[in-house]
């Protein structure tokens, strides 16, 4: 029964794959898309454009600005042409499709850019014990930007949108998307073992946080991990809730390309091959929200993979002593 499953289940996720493609395929969009991916990975991994252009912002303050800015050029600048060679005319005279992606991607940019928390000073707490607690704020800072500007926009604006933007009851093919993240392993554990990868992960170190809270080890460390996987809810659904089944109703399918380039950029402070794969993650990920109209299946796959991330760090920190 379990080959039968799984069989199943990758008949269903290729199925839908496939179909998507089949209908929102464009040559002209496609290569455009493609090619403008290729040179911000050229401008970031060659003339390290991330670093010298928003970097630098964390240290002056103007982050909360400068990441919204830098996201929304970089949407806007495969959104339009996309849908200029795709002839989509109506979309692109209508201002709903500026306004509600401009508030979507722009908050999201200001989520990420947002560091005024770092200004707190725990006057109780030892060093190691402030920068536990800013590392938690961090990851949850997105949920608590997040909630109420999205809760409004659902109320009134996207009302008949499925779900709370793709957070919906019934979700098709959990199954699939389980296969999606095993067949991943592999990869995973292979890639674990280049320099990047060690360089970058875990994302948490618990040697660097010994005694906090009179805390043990695990206890700090499982704290942390729920955190950042619950980012990842706040990431799924931003791209695969918002940017495209909130804006399936203006743009179509053609919210697929504009979502993956905006996704490529946000991996530009990690490894290449960590964005190289978002693309294709995230095209994935997109279509199968285009076509489930749920996004549970996508926030699976991301916290499994990340966390699976986190675990290959700590092997090769504990076990193989990389």
């Amino acid at each position: 029964m379990a080959y039968i499953s799984l069989k199943t289940s990758l008949r269903a996720l290729v199925g839908e794959v496939v179909d998507f493609v089949k209908q929102d395929f464009h040559k002209k969009a496609y290569t455009f898309t493609a090619f403008f991916i290729v040179i911000l990975l050229i401008l970031n991994y060659k003339f390290d454009m991330y670093s010298k252009l928003i970097a630098p912002t964390y240290s002056t303050g103007d982050s909360w600005w400068a990441k919204p800015m830098f996201y929304l050029v970089i949407y806007f600048f495969t959104a339009i042409p996309t849908l200029l060679l795709r002839k989509k005319y109506d979309t692109l005279r209508n201002p709903r499709f500026y306004l509600k992606s401009t508030f979507f991607v722009a908050m999201y940019g200001y989520a990420l850019g947002f560091f005024k928390y770092n200004d707190i000073s725990f006057v109780n707490l030892l060093d190691t014990e402030s920068a536990y607690v800013k590392m938690i704020i961090s990851q949850l800072k997105c949920a608590a930007i997040f909630f109420l500007p999205l809760t409004i926009m659902k109320r009134t604006v996207d009302k008949n949108v499925n779900g709370f933007y793709g957070i919906a009851r019934h979700p098709k093919h959990m199954n699939a998307y389980l296969t999606l993240f095993v067949i991943m392993i592999p990869f995973l554990v292979l890639t674990s073992f280049t320099g990047d990868f060690l360089s970058a992960y875990p994302q948490f170190r618990p040697w660097d946080f010994d005694n906090i809270f009179e805390m043990s080890t695990w206890e700090y460390t499982l704290i942390y991990e729920i955190a950042y996987a619950f980012d990842f809810v706040m990431t799924e659904l931003i791209f695969r809730g918002t940017l495209v089944i909130g804006l399936l109703v203006l743009m179509g399918r053609s919210a697929i390309l504009p979502m993956v380039a905006l996704y490529c950029s946000i991996h530009f402070g990690k490894p290449l091959v960590e964005s190289i794969s978002s693309v294709f993650g995230g095209y994935i990920l997109g279509a199968l929200a285009y076509e489930t109209r749920h996004i549970w299946g996508g926030i699976m796959v991301h916290i499994c993979i990340a966390l699976t991330m986190e675990v290959m760090g700590f092997i090769h920190y504990y076990v193989l002593k990389n």
